[in-house]
């Protein structure tokens, strides 16, 4: 899995655009976004990767593509303490977090670390297997 990462202006109809192009391509998407300043930031996963790199191509938008781990959590106070301990005690860093799906019991979240395989191993079954978070 990855994480599509773009910085735009922040002005309306900027975070429209870019829905808009997935939209009009078919892709569904999970996103975040945050804006400070006159630039924004947009993160998210794509259901099709190929599809949302020829959209963002399309529609000018440049985007980081980056490979991510998908976490599980129990939704309750601590874990999401517990869960970053583990990976910083391991060396390693956690430079981005998305929420993909949140119940009652669970949270899942896609995060982008600087060593995937500390990560895994740091987290162990937490890490969830493509295709076993839905």
């Amino acid at each position: 899995m990855s994480v599509f990462t773009v910085e735009m202006e922040n002005r309306p109809g900027e975070l429209a655009r870019l829905c808009e192009a997935m939209a009009d391509s078919g892709i569904n998407l999970v996103l975040s976004a945050a804006a400070r300043g006159e630039k924004g930031t947009v993160v998210f996963v794509a259901d099709d990767e190929a599809a949302a790199q020829a959209a963002l191509v399309e529609a000018g938008l440049e985007y980081e593509m980056r490979t991510a781990l998908t976490i599980r959590m129990e939704n309750q106070p601590g874990s999401g303490a517990l869960a970053f301990r583990k990976l910083a005690d391991a060396g390693v860093n956690a430079e981005l977090l998305l929420p993909v799906r949140v119940s009652d019991d669970l949270f899942f979240a896609v995060v982008c670390v600087d060593d995937e395989a500390k990560a895994r191993d740091a987290l162990g079954a937490q890490v969830v297997i493509a295709g076993l978070a839905a």
